[in-house]
């Protein structure tokens, strides 16, 4: 009878601990889901708790990013450099701050530090390429971008990054084919379709151009320069009822 009892108080010893782990394990699920409430404050409550992880450091800079805070974005990503000298993401990150700021010649040199750490990542290739167009030197954005392309030929975003430049060159055949071959690869790219408009309105071709800002607008409908090419276009055209729609759609986004 007492070896029976002595059993019970056991299974009963063992439900109750079962129990508290559950309660335990549900407030902190509960405790998360509370603190979870953004990017940022996930990746806050992450850093607190991971020992300063590089990963949760550059997640953490990337929020601050997003939000056009780049004091602190640009701590956490020197933070996430202490721990890893050849993080190649921080380097990137903090070229794009400095592109933010208007320093392009900066944030070659970060992105020309990524390009060193992993000489096979398209990225710091691609962001090179991006910012020497920004700078106006399209042939060195053109030499990136396609060392970029000849490690990844179907990049759409590679294609139209080259295209844009090619275009910009007055090199119209070579941008429209790249621009083309990237919607074989991704036909739901809008900023494919929109240059396509744009070099057809360039060309006065003014129903091609509708056409191509019309398929922009259908994947992406805030995309204000359609909106507002098509607007100058219906103007050309004399339909002024039209062209005030696209006007006004421009301007609420």
């Amino acid at each position: 009878m007492e070896q029976r009892a002595g059993s019970y108080r056991l299974r009963y010893i063992e439900l109750l601990f079962i129990v508290s782990i559950v309660t335990i394990f549900a407030f902190a699920t509960y405790q998360r889901n509370f603190i979870w409430q953004d990017d940022l404050t996930l990746w806050k409550d992450c850093l607190i708790k991971s020992s300063q992880k590089y990963r949760t450091l550059i997640n953490t800079g990337v929020a601050h990013l997003d939000e056009k805070n780049y004091e602190r974005a640009f701590e956490e990503f020197k933070e996430a450099l202490k721990l890893n000298p050849f993080g190649e993401n921080a380097y990137l990150n903090i070229g794009r701050i400095y592109e933010e700021k208007g320093r392009i010649n900066d944030a070659i040199d970060q992105y020309q530090h990524a390009y060193k750490i992993a000489p096979n990542s398209i990225d710091p290739m691609h962001f090179t390429g991006n910012a020497y167009a920004k700078n106006g030197q399209l042939d060195m954005a053109i030499f990136y971008y396609k060392k970029a392309l000849a490690l990844r030929p179907d990049s759409p975003l590679l294609l139209v990054s080259l295209g844009s430049v090619l275009h910009k060159k007055g090199l119209i055949d070579r941008a429209l084919y790249r621009f083309k071959k990237a919607l074989e690869i991704a036909p739901d790219m809008a900023q494919a379709y929109y240059n396509l408009g744009v070099i057809n309105d360039e060309k006065e071709l003014s129903e091609e151009a509708i056409h191509y800002y019309r398929k922009a607008l259908n994947i992406k409908p805030d995309y204000p320069e359609a909106l507002s090419n098509l607007g100058i276009i219906y103007g050309r055209m004399g339909l002024l009822e039209q062209a005030i729609e696209y006007f006004e759609r421009s301007l609420w986004i």
